[in-house]
């Protein structure tokens, strides 16, 4: 801690990787100093800094990256150093949250440990936590000290001890709920929205199969004969179509490894792909839907639409008419979708970013 004005000066670093974890933490620095004068027992001045670099943690323990952590501390005017990333991180069967080294003053943070929702309020609570346990700890406290259950980020977390070096902790938490709040952490850090900005060339295709289903009547015809259940299902197997698609024609898909702790976190970055892009299907069609319902709105008249179906028509024959042209187009924009660039797909989902990153770090450029 340096000394500024009589009054103590504490920088707490944050390291982030690129994407939602660097975002978050860039509005962290605002926010931050504040929360943590508030949980402060005494007079402290609070700094936050933050930066970003490509974690790569697909090692059988995360020790790579604690020791650039510490790199952090040693080459910088920091007190603490908070590492965000968006990989899972597992203590046996458990979910972990954070690793800590008491001693070194780093800790790793796993983003999507937090869940889906909420994810600034529970890094904050994090972090708060965790800086609370170091100057308790460099205050001459120990590690004997009880730990801050009621600030942990998620319920029925706890800090432990799993190392023969009791510096050295871990916040977990177990049971199903833990990993379902993973899976749905790992989606959202995925961010399926940008899925949507990668499919100009499936956009294209689907305004062609919308224009076809807005224009001709046979299409309203069978739209209006096939009832409810029937055009359920063929919105539900077109939106799976295109999702199955994009999946295998961009191979999104990883093989399953032996049955080795690694093999639990590709089952989970798999099924992590596949919320992912089945979140950015269905985003596609609610998508197209809205711009067909514009379009019969505009384009069919009602005495006209009457005409041909033969009677009188209202909101839900327009409805169904909109669905049954944004299946042909959900149906095109997945046959455009294998003309996409493979990176503007494949970049939403872990897969990819692990590569990229094994990719930076043979070259040296971690």
């Amino acid at each position: 801690m340096a000394s500024s004005d009589g009054v103590n000066l504490t920088t707490v670093g944050i390291v982030a990787d690129p994407g939602l974890p660097a975002a978050l933490a860039e509005r962290l620095r605002h926010t931050l100093p504040g929360r943590l004068g508030l949980a402060a027992t005494e007079e402290v001045r609070w700094s936050v800094e933050t930066d970003r670099a490509p974690f790569e943690l697909m090692y059988p323990d995360s020790s790579a990256l604690l020791e650039k952590a510490r790199q952090y501390v040693r080459g910088r005017p920091w007190d603490f150093v908070i590492c965000v990333t968006d990989q899972p991180m597992y203590s046996g069967s458990d979910v972990v949250l954070a690793r800590i080294d008491t001693t070194d003053r780093v800790a790793l943070v796993s983003l999507p440990a937090f869940g889906g929702t909420g994810l600034r309020r529970r890094l904050t609570a994090a972090v708060v936590a965790i800086v609370s346990h170091f100057v308790a700890y460099a205050g001459g406290a120990g590690n004997d000290q009880p730990r801050p259950r009621r600030q942990l980020p998620v319920p029925g977390a706890r800090m432990s001890s799993t190392h023969p070096d009791p510096s050295r902790l871990d916040i977990t938490v177990s049971g199903r709920r833990a990993t379902a709040r993973l899976l749905a952490g790992m989606v959202r850090v995925n961010r399926p929205w940008r899925l949507l900005r990668g499919l100009s060339t499936a956009l294209a295709g689907a305004l062609t199969g919308i224009a076809f289903g807005v224009l001709y009547s046979s299409i309203w015809s069978l739209g209006s004969a096939l009832g409810p259940l029937r055009l359920a299902g063929v919105t539900v197997t077109a939106v799976a179509a295109m999702a199955v698609w994009l999946i295998v024609g961009h191979r999104l898909w990883e093989p399953q490894q032996p049955a080795t702790e690694r093999d639990r976190e590709v089952r989970l970055r798999n099924a992590s792909t596949v919320a992912t892009v089945t979140a950015g299907t269905v985003a596609f069609f609610l998508a197209m839907l809205a711009i067909a319902l514009a379009a019969v709105t505009l384009v069919i008249p009602p005495p006209y639409l009457a005409g041909t179906l033969g009677r009188p028509v209202g909101v839900v024959d327009y409805l169904v008419i909109a669905v049954m042209s944004s299946v042909l187009g959900t149906i095109a924009g997945a046959v455009g979708s294998g003309l996409e660039d493979d990176t503007a797909v494949r970049e939403a989902t872990y897969a990819y970013r692990e590569r990229e990153r094994r990719r930076r770090l043979d070259n040296g450029d971690w």
